[in-house]
């Protein structure tokens, strides 16, 4: 998928050079910032008349000697370091692009200092022209001299990403169409052209190769996790079993890999484990038909499906008692659970999801879950029922905060229902680090200690398959 842009313009004060008002002349700094936010220096930025005059005009304004005024500002120019660091990668993002990628300076900026700058750096060869305010006659925030470098570089303002510190030159450009970016810091500023500029779902895919059968859980207090759950999530995403881990069970499946953390010694194997495999790998059918009639056994005083395999613990939740459905009604047995179905139904029309869940985290969740056990169905009684309610569900959740898997899983379940969602859309695309990948998003919480549990393999998976659906 090609990029809509294909121009940069930056700015390069407090991005690519820094300067500084300390300087060791008598002019005090504040007064150095005073008279650079000058109609005098915006005057002389636009070559309206000569540095002379200029710092005649200044020492009148502010009660200063003129032979002060010209020291401070030559110490001022020798006060100006380049950032090297962010020169490179934008060099290379340049070298990478080709000829698919201009990229040009949009400085205010006298003609005497731009030559001073163009002397001491070569930081200028980064781009394929500089338009200056001492060269034009106009300076930012001007509309007039972005119409006029949207005329000289023949470029549309839609094809157009600016950038800039001053949140005033941002918005001007803003207004002409242009994607305009405020300048923070340098990772920022990089993975967002990235963002813009890349295929979002090409790099996605790269990080999840790159990182295959690494992508462990982690939780919120840093401590890594091995489990069984989040890989057949990641399994089911991408359908690709290069990517994952497994430590597979002969019958019921537990969570954990190895020793249980941060939990009882004993944990015992549970249901939405067990269902989610046996959903993802689909074994024999005596296999299921096993599981599918031992399942029953394993309810509560409400006939509702318990969370474990063991009934010393009584936990009910109703993500885990979706994913339990969804296998029932795969295999065309969901009249089995009818309390459970009933309980589900209640939570989905009720809106009693929307603190999360003893063992989820986020409303997203439960609606993901529950349209991936509508989608599975086969029962078009419960489809015609339930989908017009989870529509309404997934709607009133559109545009509100989340992490990328919150946001992924939003996705996917309003593509489901056919119910469009440009806002979350893009904040999911916004969302994409630099290496490809997204932060780690949280799907699971231990229910005695509400820590989190989170996967950046799953929350990368789920967005990549949200902007492909999309495309």
């Amino acid at each position: 998928m090609k990029s809509q842009y294909n121009v940069i313009l930056f700015d390069v004060w407090n991005i690519l050079f820094s300067r500084s008002a300390q300087t060791k002349a008598t002019i005090p700094p504040k007064t150095l910032k005073a008279i650079l936010s000058s109609d005098i220096w915006f005057e002389y930025e636009c070559n309206r008349f000569s540095e002379d005059e200029c710092y005649l005009r200044v020492a009148e304004a502010f009660s200063l000697e003129p032979s002060d005024v010209a020291e401070a500002f030559e110490q001022a120019r020798g006060n100006v370091n380049s950032n090297d660091n962010l020169i490179s990668w934008i060099h290379n993002l340049k070298q990478d692009a080709g000829s698919d990628l201009s990229i040009y300076g949009m400085v205010n900026i006298s003609q005497s200092d731009y030559a001073v700058l163009c002397e001491r750096s070569s930081v200028w060869d980064i781009f394929d022209d500089v338009f200056t305010s001492g060269q034009t006659g106009m300076r930012k925030p001007d509309i007039c001299f972005y119409k006029h470098v949207l005329r000289a570089t023949l470029a549309r303002p839609e094809e157009v990403i600016f950038v800039d510190d001053r949140p005033e030159n941002v918005l001007s450009a803003r207004s002409l169409g242009m994607q305009g970016i405020l300048f923070e810091d340098d990772a920022s500023l990089c993975r967002r052209i990235k963002n813009l500029l890349e295929d979002p779902v090409q790099r996605g895919n790269a990080f999840l190769e790159r990182n295959a059968k690494l992508m462990d859980s982690v939780t919120n207090t840093g401590i890594t996790i091995r489990d069984n759950f989040t890989q057949l999530l990641l399994l089911e995403a991408t359908n690709n079993r290069d990517l994952v881990y497994l430590q597979e069970h002969p019958k019921t499946w537990n969570y954990f890999i190895g020793k249980p953390l941060l939990t009882t010694d004993y944990y015992p194997d549970d249901l939405d484990t067990t269902c989610a495999a046996m959903t993802v790998l689909e074994p024999s059918r005596r296999l299921i038909a096993s599981i599918l009639d031992e399942i029953p056994t394993y309810i509560s005083r409400d006939g509702i499906v318990l969370t474990y395999y063991d009934r010393t613990r009584p936990r009910v939740d109703p993500v885990v008692c979706v994913n339990v459905l969804r296998l029932f009604f795969k295999h065309g047995r969901g009249h089995e659970l009818p309390a459970t179905l009933n309980w589900v139904r209640n939570v989905l029309y009720h809106r009693a999801y929307l603190e999360g869940t003893r063992y989820y985290p986020t409303p997203e969740a439960f609606l993901y879950f529950f349209g991936r056990l509508l989608e599975t169905s086969n029962d078009p009684a419960l489809r015609q029922e339930l989908i017009p309610i989870l529509t309404g569900c997934i709607k009133e959740r559109v545009g509100a905060e989340g992490d990328a898997l919150c946001l992924a899983m939003r996705l996917l379940t309003c593509q489901f229902v056919g119910a469009s969602n440009e806002l979350d859309m893009a904040m999911l695309r916004s969302m994409q680090c630099e290496d490809g990948g997204w932060e780690t998003g949280w799907v699971y919480r231990y229910g005695s200690s509400n820590i989190m549990i989170g996967n950046r393999g799953l929350a990368t998976a789920l967005a990549v398959k949200a902007l492909a659906n999309a495309v």
